[in-house]
């Protein structure tokens, strides 16, 4: 063995990636779901009708399609609310609800090995960081619905770890990836960021993604109605978006809907009052920030979570595992956190305190007698919070690789 090679091998048994990726597999390769995911909830509530439930909604659909039916016109309980653009899976062989474990093994595996692929070396401090992430009550339960966000997450990670300098290959993906689901839009962040010199060049791309966007919503705006009325949502768990603590709180008090124009208008009023203050208390720090002094991967994957997120929170009530996306924001993080960056810590410790809400929420619970919506609120704030300072950080990212900052 060549001392390069020695060097290599030294190299991956430090890097604790390695371990728990085989564990990983092991994992995957002998648990019997049906029988021993209940583990999990004494510290985690599932609220599925089945292990990998999400994927067997959606491959049934795909099934339906390669046979010329139309799943819309199915009475499923849940009723199927995927984009007809999956259709284009039924011509995969193999993929149809006969393998659902299969592909939702493949789906759980290849996610965290591409996302583990992101996050660099490990050492055991960044090791047990990214373990409780990994293993956070929000990452469990799309693991465990095998959701379609996993898909759109391979989909949006792909691009930026293979073909890094490929902008054509992103835009690719990023297209496919909205067709599928219509969030990703948010990763278009990334877009504008990759095509920041202003020149013919990137305003004919970026007016030529626009109007492919505009097109598919064009054509498929009926669909795309009777997915929503579809999809159900919750004020109250497993949600989270900018109109949640509102609403919960109004669903608590009837009355408040009599006048809930007014309450709106405060409501808005508040969340601008906020941001102006914490933009003028605060503007020596953040325009002092060095947000790019860090590998342009990780700017990539943080505008891709970042911008993910930021979409489902301000323009949709979300399902809580789409909180799974800001893990991408992570790397970043971390190294803004090493060069002592205003913030960075503080969303550093409130992101495990975010994914890990639905366990404090047991606990209360269990303490004060089942009510635990004040849990709730409490982190529906914390989600706000990071919102306010995500979108801090992208304006400034923009803003400097724009130029448009002295």
């Amino acid at each position: 063995m060549t001392d390069n090679n020695k060097a290599l091998l030294a190299g991956l048994k430090k890097d604790l990636r390695i371990y728990y990726v085989l564990a990983l597999f092991i994992f995957l390769l002998v648990f019997d779901y049906d029988q021993y995911w209940y583990i999990f909830k004494s510290y985690i509530t599932f609220n599925s009708w089945s292990v990998y439930g999400d994927l067997r909604l959606l491959l049934k659909g795909t099934d339906l399609y390669s046979v010329g039916k139309d799943p819309f016109k199915e009475h499923y309980e849940p009723p199927y609310n995927y984009p007809s653009f999956w259709r284009f899976f039924s011509y995969i062989k193999g993929f149809d609800a006969a393998h659902y474990k299969v592909i939702g093994s493949l789906l759980v595996f290849f996610t965290q090995s591409m996302f583990l692929w992101a996050t660099g070396s490990w050492d055991p401090k960044k090791a047990f960081y990214y373990i409780l992430l990994l293993l956070s009550p929000v990452s469990l339960l799309i693991f465990e619905r095998g959701n379609n966000d996993l898909v759109i997450f391979l989909l949006l990670l792909f691009p930026v770890l293979v073909f890094p300098k490929s902008k054509i290959v992103y835009i690719l993906f990023f297209l496919l990836a909205f067709m599928l689901k219509l969030y990703p839009i948010g990763a278009g962040l990334l877009l504008l960021y990759l095509y920041r010199e202003i020149n013919f060049k990137s305003v004919a791309v970026l007016a030529g993604v626009g109007a492919v966007i505009l097109c598919y919503i064009g054509l498929n705006y009926e669909e795309i109605i009777m997915i929503r009325e579809r999809t159900p949502i919750s004020v109250s768990e497993f949600s989270f978006g900018f109109q949640v603590p509102l609403e919960n709180i109004m669903s608590h008090n009837r009355k408040m809907y009599k006048v809930e124009e007014v309450y709106w208008t405060g409501y808005i009023v508040l969340w601008i009052s906020i941001i102006f203050l914490l933009f003028k208390v605060f503007k020596n720090k953040w325009n002092q920030a060095d947000l790019m002094n860090i590998k342009s991967q990780e700017i990539h994957l943080f505008l891709i979570g970042g911008g993910v997120f930021l979409f489902s929170f301000f323009l949709s009530v979300s399902w809580e595992y789409r909180l799974f996306f800001l893990v991408l924001c992570v790397p970043a993080m971390i190294s803004w956190m090493k060069s002592d960056q205003f913030g960075a810590k503080y969303l550093i410790i409130v992101l495990p305190i975010i994914l890990w809400n639905q366990t404090f929420r047991k606990v209360a619970e269990s303490v004060f007698s089942g009510n635990s919506n004040a849990v709730f609120i409490i982190n529906q704030l914390l989600i706000a919070s990071v919102a306010v300072v995500l979108m801090v950080y992208i304006i400034l990212i923009l803003k400097k690789s724009l130029k448009l900052i002295k």
